[in-house]
């Protein structure tokens, strides 16, 4: 949720190496050090504004778990176990349901919106009867993002427990803003097109979302630990995430469980989709991966290259793919070296810009086995 993606990283290009691609692992020796770096990285972002972090890296010869800080303020250590708020991690989770479907022949990607939702809101839309599913998932549509009203956020703060319906969401956007540009005439981060999104796959599925989630991911994923909140009881114990001072885990989740956001998880269950996305366990056919990670060339034109629920990046000479969300989350995965890096801070990344992005970074260039010189010697 909130327009994030991957911090401060170089556009790059290239797509997944097969399964069965050679990659390098590491020695005995080199992973020990590898997995010390991995501790520095931990230790060293949890600094005043971020109370804990967890991080999960595997691969040829890489099997790293560790957490460092607090479960909340004042409480008990966090655990590698904890699991957390994704947020917008979980727009890659619907993106590979709109995929499922579409391979299925229960949804076309390419069709207009007005095949799934009701007419009465297509038409309030703006450009409506233009755009169409992929336009919603590469964010493309031009669709005013509720995110992006301060009114919003605000409402958000001051009203905590306040339970909201899809539908509420999408209106909100409907009345606050207009279209961006045309559909398909441009890029902008929206989360009201992945709520649109979560409506049509509830059509296209002819079931609730959460229970689509369960049926193509997590279940045959064994992510046993991760639900869509509000809608699935809790699996285990949630971190406490935070918002500067403010701790946000009572806030009702359903300003953003739609969709966009919701899923709660664990690194472990994270580094476990990411590693079934890219390695052959999620799509029937690799072309269907293909199609999910070809970026828009307007994404690239904006800076921020976004295929369907999927950020392109490049790292020390390393093409990635990921996603990150608002509260902390991340999931990347390097196909070259078939090396996953999921895992989470508990400080909302616009609180803790420099450590979130420091954190990604010093994450992946250890698990690719490119660390920087002086990163166990950070103050």
């Amino acid at each position: 949720m909130f327009g994030a993606v991957l911090a401060g990283v170089v556009l790059g290009g290239g797509l997944a190496a097969p399964a069965h691609a050679r990659t390098a692992g590491v020695a005995a020796a080199g992973r020990d050090t590898m997995n010390a770096q991995l501790r520095c990285v931990l230790d060293g972002v949890v600094t005043p504004p971020v109370p804990g972090a967890i991080l999960s890296v595997t691969g040829p010869g890489r099997s790293f778990e560790g957490a460092a800080g607090v479960y909340e303020l004042g409480g008990r250590a966090l655990r590698t176990s904890d699991a957390f708020r994704t947020a917008s991690v979980t727009k890659t989770m619907t993106a590979a349901v709109a995929l499922r479907l579409a391979e299925r022949g229960d949804l076309r990607l390419d069709a207009p919106i007005g095949r799934y939702l009701d007419r009465k809101l297509v038409a309030r839309i703006p450009n409506g009867s233009r755009i169409t599913v992929r336009q919603l998932l590469d964010h493309t549509a031009g669709v005013y993002d509720y995110v992006s009203d301060e009114k919003w956020f605000q409402y958000v703060l001051d009203h905590p427990q306040k339970t909201w319906k899809p539908r509420e969401l999408v209106d909100w956007a409907l009345r606050s803003g207009k279209p961006y540009f045309a559909p398909g005439r441009g890029y902008h981060y929206s989360d009201t097109g992945y709520v649109l999104a979560g409506l049509i796959i509830e059509k296209a599925g002819r079931r609730p979302l959460h229970q689509l989630y369960r049926s193509m991911l997590l279940r045959p994923l064994k992510m046993d630990r991760t639900y869509l909140e509000w809608w699935e009881a809790h699996r285990g114990p949630r971190a406490h995430n935070y918002l500067g001072e403010r701790d946000t885990y009572d806030f009702n989740p359903t300003f953003d469980t739609f969709g966009g956001g919701g899923l709660v998880s664990t690194a472990a269950d994270l580094n476990r989709f990411m590693r079934g996305l890219f390695e052959g366990k999620v799509f029937k056919r690799p072309a269907t991966l293909r199609t999910m990670l070809r970026v828009t060339p307007q994404s690239v034109k904006a800076g921020s290259a976004y295929g369907l629920g999927m950020s392109r990046m490049s790292l020390a000479g390393e093409t990635v793919y990921g996603h990150n969300g608002f509260f902390g989350a991340l999931q990347v995965y390097v196909p070259k070296l078939r090396v996953a890096v999921t895992g989470t801070l508990t400080q909302a990344g616009m609180a803790a810009k420099e450590q979130s992005r420091w954190f990604i970074e010093n994450a992946l260039l250890v698990s690719i086995g490119k660390p920087p010189a002086d990163l166990c010697k950070r103050d």
